[in-house]
């Protein structure tokens, strides 16, 4: 082992694990902890593409949690910054002439008519 701060090569000892189950050594001439081969992590972009991809197919964020075994928070995320990074719809030049609704019929506030109770 070679300490990345002072470069020395002998009086390294081994000084635990990383969160993510490295080796974690430290020199003994500065003090310098490190961990000569981190270990990756997080998920792979396979991982998020396929959450993305059930997602779109419309499958719930508690599903997906489910099925790849990551937190639905994650999922969220992931689809949150895909969302960001997709170009945004061209806007129509000019004003509109005909503008389409969904019929929707709804009560605001309360009914006009009695219950036949």
């Amino acid at each position: 082992m070679k300490c990345p701060s002072c470069q020395e090569t002998d009086r390294q000892i081994k000084d635990g694990f990383t969160n993510a189950g490295s080796q974690r050594y430290r020199c003994k001439h500065c003090e310098c902890r490190y961990t000569p081969e981190p270990k990756e992590q997080g998920y792979s972009e396979e991982v998020r593409l396929q959450a993305i991809r059930l997602y779109l197919e419309g499958m719930s964020q508690r599903g997906i949690e489910r099925v790849l075994g990551v937190s639905y928070q994650s999922v969220g995320n992931w689809v949150r910054a895909y969302a960001a990074q997709l170009p945004s719809a061209p806007l129509p030049d000019g004003e509109l002439d005909v503008a389409e609704m969904d019929e929707l019929y709804t009560f605001i506030g309360d009914k006009k008519t009695n219950g036949t109770s």
